[in-house]
């Protein structure tokens, strides 16, 4: 997707990698209470209100976000698009005939065994998953079956079709086919998706891909399976145990824009990106390349609480506070250690000519949907940003 706006050309492109078979199931409120529960990610939330954590947080976020001094005018949506069909996971098994078990992960799906082990996998790590499914004639009755299944829901999928609809009620908006056909200095947003393929990932990493976006957004699996494909900080961490830790997560994000990002010395535009899990999100950005980051990411985070709860506002009985309290900045270096502040939710610091922000997201406790939830939360955060001219 490619953004104008006045005089001054600004933009972004949403990409998928690779082709995958997306199920992010809409679970009964029990099951997903249960979920939540046995994640431990925090201590039990206080009574909402008011004066709740979750509710002076809120509050907090509607003074902090305020619309950048100049807005994008005009989308370009790159081509990527699929039919997403929403419906309860479990029930969908159940209709297959599988009976859950352990679960396990699988680099690819071949068999419904398959599907029933990744997602028993996945919904104990309360994580999304994608997975490319490379037994064809299995995979289409799969979907048929779940396609009319009774309740089942159909909606418009896709990373560059969910953002660009996310940007069509406030722009002009244009089909682009490809890449090519965005003029050159215009800012380019890249969108990752779930990857199993280590050698594609180092190669989107270290040649082309990278050093030709200037903003990126991703979450906790794709950060760590970067770090994992092109030996960054942390990659001998197998998997995240419950929420990502903080400082790890910064680590990465510093690497990433000081080893790939734009420099004096290096021919890339990357200057941004947008990290984003349940419990909290952070925005890392190159000095002197963007502004209104703050508002950014709070209406990110504002964003992932809506609409999952399918509410217009916060509601603070349907939300939790599930952050960290207490966290530190770095693993790898002399990070400081940050209490967190419900009055004050967005916590900003420096290192080495890149700036972080960081805010809790308000988790709904009885999703009602999550499909496509990443791709609404990175579109909010630009529609929110300010790129400077130069950038």
């Amino acid at each position: 997707m490619a953004l104008w706006r006045g005089s001054a050309y600004a933009g972004f492109l949403a990409l998928a990698v690779g082709c995958v078979f997306l199920l992010e199931p809409q679970l009964p409120g029990s099951a997903l209470r249960w979920l939540w529960s046995s994640l431990q990610l925090g201590p039990a939330p206080v009574p909402p209100g008011p004066g709740s954590p979750e509710g002076r947080l809120a509050a907090a976020w509607d003074a902090l976000i305020v619309r950048p001094a100049r807005s994008w005018r005009r989308v370009a949506v790159g081509v990527n698009a699929c039919v997403d069909v929403v419906l309860s996971g479990v029930k969908l098994l159940q209709a297959l005939g599988l009976n859950p078990g352990n679960g396990k992960d699988h680099t690819e799906l071949r068999s419904r065994n398959d599907l029933e082990d990744a997602f028993v996998h996945f919904m104990g790590k309360g994580a999304a998953a994608e997975r490319f499914f490379s037994d064809k004639e299995t995979f289409h009755n799969i979907a048929q079956i779940a396609s009319e299944f009774p309740g089942a829901q159909h909606y418009v999928g896709g990373n560059a079709a969910l953002i660009g609809q996310k940007f069509a009620a406030n722009s002009d908006l244009k089909v682009m086919t490809s890449i090519s056909d965005i003029p050159t200095g215009i800012p380019v947003h890249l969108e990752l998706a779930s990857m199993t393929n280590r050698e594609l990932m180092s190669s989107i990493v270290h040649q082309q891909v990278f050093s030709a976006v200037t903003s990126l957004g991703l979450n906790e699996q794709e950060l760590l399976f970067l770090s994992q494909s092109a030996s960054g900080p942390h990659s001998s961490l197998s998997s995240w145990t419950g929420v990502p830790d903080v400082g790890v997560v910064s680590d990465i994000l510093f690497w990433i824009l000081k080893e790939h990002g734009k420099s004096e010395s290096r021919a890339s535009d990357l200057t941004r990106i947008h990290f984003h899990t349940l419990a909290y999100h952070i925005l890392a950005t190159v000095d002197g390349h963007w502004a209104n980051q703050l508002a950014a990411v709070a209406a990110g985070a504002r964003m992932a609480g809506t609409q999952a709860c399918a509410t217009e506002t916060i509601d603070t009985r349907r939300v939790s506070l599930k952050a960290p309290r207490e966290f530190m900045t770095s693993r790898s270096a002399a990070g400081s250690r940050v209490m967190l502040n419900p009055n004050e939710p967005v916590v900003e610091w420096h290192r080495e000519g890149v700036s972080f922000h960081f805010t809790p997201v308000l988790v709904c406790k009885d999703p009602v949907r999550t499909v496509g939830l990443g791709d609404a939360i990175s579109a909010e955060g630009l529609f929110y940003s300010e790129v400077h001219p130069h950038s």
